[in-house]
């Protein structure tokens, strides 16, 4: 995929922020991204909470997050940012491409997606244009949402967004005291929609809710 034409160029690099709690592939994106026209690299960060000490110092237009980072996923990341740095554009990269994923995405407000085994043209291109201040999804995510629309009892129609949050981390193998640190909520909140989960997919305990979320096709 060739990067679009009509995408304006910037009239300055764009910064970029990587967060990526993977060494190998955090030091092939800070490469990348640095061989870039009209990029240049920010710095990077391997942790959700370095990369919140130090956005405000870098100034980064443009952070290229894990979504599968340790503690804060990149999602939660994503809202941290818009806290400290609101005009912060984020473009989530990962390996995950489940439902309950996609969903939480869509809902999350992030400006792009793409999964990690896209190629590299792909991921200039959608670099290109959430530099640019456009959205940037991936087919495949455009097609497992098609296919969730059309699902009566999809993850979206059946659980809150907070649920698909807390599904996600006690699926993650989170404690509730975790899952509490993570969303910034009480653990006696946690617990409350933990059991909400347990009711709503018809689980006794951790790992039939595990087995149902699967049969629901879920993750």
């Amino acid at each position: 995929m060739s990067p679009d034409p009509d995408l304006p160029e910037p009239a300055k690099p764009t910064r970029v922020l990587v967060v990526e709690d993977q060494g190998l592939f955090r030091a092939f994106m800070e490469s990348w991204v640095a061989d870039q026209p009209g990029f240049e690299l920010a710095g990077s960060a391997a942790s959700a909470e370095d990369a919140l000490a130090v956005v405000s110092e870098l100034r980064p237009d443009l952070a290229l997050v894990d979504f599968q980072l340790p503690r804060m996923d990149g999602l939660a990341l994503a809202a941290a940012f818009r806290q400290v740095r609101p005009q912060l554009r984020t473009l989530i990269l990962t390996s995950l491409t489940d439902p309950l994923a996609v969903t939480r995405v869509r809902e999350s407000g992030v400006e792009g997606y793409l999964e990690k085994d896209a190629p590299p043209e792909e991921l200039a291109l959608a670099l290109r244009t959430v530099a640019s201040g456009q959205p940037y999804f991936s087919q495949r995510f455009h097609a497992i949402l098609r296919r969730e629309n059309g699902i009566s009892e999809s993850v979206g129609k059946v659980l809150s967004r907070r649920e698909q949050q807390v599904l996600a981390l006690v699926l993650a193998g989170r404690t509730s005291k975790e899952i509490a640190d993570a969303l910034e909520l009480s653990p006696r909140t946690v617990e409350f929609h933990r059991a909400n989960l347990m009711a709503k997919l018809g689980a006794a305990n951790l790992g039939e809710l595990h087995t149902r979320a699967h049969q629901r096709g879920f993750v």
